[in-house]
């Protein structure tokens, strides 16, 4: 149901209409708030198809401000991705010199790949994959070049706990006219919030196994200095990265799906359902080819989704992974109505990770460490102090309850 609260579904309508794939008709468009439609389309990273949408439908009554900034956001992201492509491929080089194996992540491939030109697909950042031997190599590599090392955000869980295949290593550069921000890892999915999946062992090794796969499936680019994904793990890729770990709907997420299955015709369906299967991710790999399916109109049918779905098997509709496949399935029906400037909320993506481990000693694990997180992502944070009662202190801030400072500081 559409989010009363929100009562936007005519602005929506047209968010949506930018980033369908199919040839729907025009929506109603008088009246807008336009306001609403800049924010909402910038957060969810399709301003530059909404300038492209809007010029190919001129009777489209739209104010000469609202045309002028779209124009300018465009061509600002037009000069910055072709910076940070240039950069990608300046790495590739050297990595290939240096005999690094890379793989890019999401928006460097998908702006090169998919899309008619890289302009229409906003990228912030190149993110990469590496072999587990490549992780200090690469970083040298990258310090080399000028590049400097920055922490990432960290996770609820103290470190010792978690993969050392599951980080980010983020590294920073000042090129001329522009920021350049490199993360790389050694997991190709990222699969809840925070790393929390760290916490069920058998769940690790099974994310291990999908490495050795996807790069045993990627082929080489056309200049061979880089590796690209298979476009079946490019789609897992993508529908986790949104819907698994983000838990985050966000239209241009959706309309890279979209791009992948347009370009795939032949995909093949049964990898996807047997992968989605094995790491526990058939909810979300699901419901985000869904939303793509009904509301930008990507070439999936419904009997490909049947297909995953029978990855769900036979459980209680009070499991957790029945019930964040239901949590899915309403985000997905009440898309059209929300408000699409605004973040979910926060309970969640713990219910998200709670649905991907196995086991109540992991599912406990999950929850003691998101009650009361590790000293470092409180200091991050700022919603605490070091020691258990700044730990209870930041816990109950995140959750939005009053706390009197007394309960929790000694020298009160």
């Amino acid at each position: 149901m559409p989010d009363a609260s929100a009562p936007v579904t005519a602005e929506n309508a047209l968010l949506l209409a930018t980033a369908r794939v199919d040839a729907a008709p025009a929506p109603h468009c008088r009246s807008l708030d336009w306001d609403y439609v800049l924010r909402a389309a910038d957060r969810q990273g399709v301003l530059p198809l909404l300038y492209q949408w809007l010029r190919r439908h001129p009777d489209v009554a739209v104010d000469a401000a609202v045309m002028e900034a779209l124009h300018e956001a465009y061509w600002r992201g037009h000069f910055r991705n072709r910076q940070l492509l240039e950069e990608f491929h300046r790495l590739a080089a050297a990595a290939t010199a240096a005999g690094i194996a890379i793989m890019p992540l999401k928006g460097a491939l998908l702006a090169q790949r998919f899309y008619d030109t890289p302009a229409l697909r906003p990228l912030s950042d190149v993110d990469l994959l590496v072999h587990p031997r490549d992780v200090v190599p690469f970083g040298a590599l990258l310090r080399s070049m000028g590049y400097d090392e920055t922490a990432g955000a960290p996770s609820y869980v103290d470190d010792e706990w978690l993969d050392r295949d599951s980080r980010d290593h983020c590294y920073f550069a000042i090129r001329p006219g522009f920021d350049a921000f490199i993360e790389y890892r050694v997991a190709p999915l990222e699969l809840a919030v925070g790393r929390l999946t760290d916490l069920d062992a058998g769940y690790t090794t099974a994310l291990h196994r999908h490495r050795g796969e996807v790069w045993s499936r990627a082929r080489a680019s056309v200049d061979r200095r880089w590796q690209m994904q298979s476009p079946e793990d490019l789609l897992l890729h993508v529908a986790t990265h949104l819907a698994a770990k983000h838990l985050d709907f966000r239209l241009i997420w959706l309309h890279d799906l979209a791009r992948i299955a347009i370009a795939t015709p032949a995909l093949d369906w049964t990898y996807v359902a047997e992968r989605s299967a094995a790491l526990r991710v058939v909810a979300p790999v699901t419901a985000a080819l869904d939303a793509a399916r009904r509301h930008l109109g990507a070439p999936i049918t419904e009997p490909q989704l049947a297909g995953l779905t029978r990855g769900l098997g036979r459980r209680s509709r009070l499991s957790l992974v029945q019930r964040d496949f239901a949590r899915l399935q309403r985000h997905v029906d009440g898309l059209p109505g929300r408000d699409l400037t605004r973040d979910g909320p926060w309970a969640w993506p713990l219910g998200a990770a709670l649905s991907r481990v196995r086991g109540w000693k992991a599912r406990l694990r999950v929850l003691r460490w998101v009650m009361l997180p590790g000293g470092e992502y409180l200091q991050h944070r700022g919603t605490g102090g070091a020691g258990p009662l700044g730990r209870v202190a930041g816990s109950l801030k995140r959750l939005g309850l009053r706390v009197r400072r007394r309960a929790v500081d000694p020298a009160g």
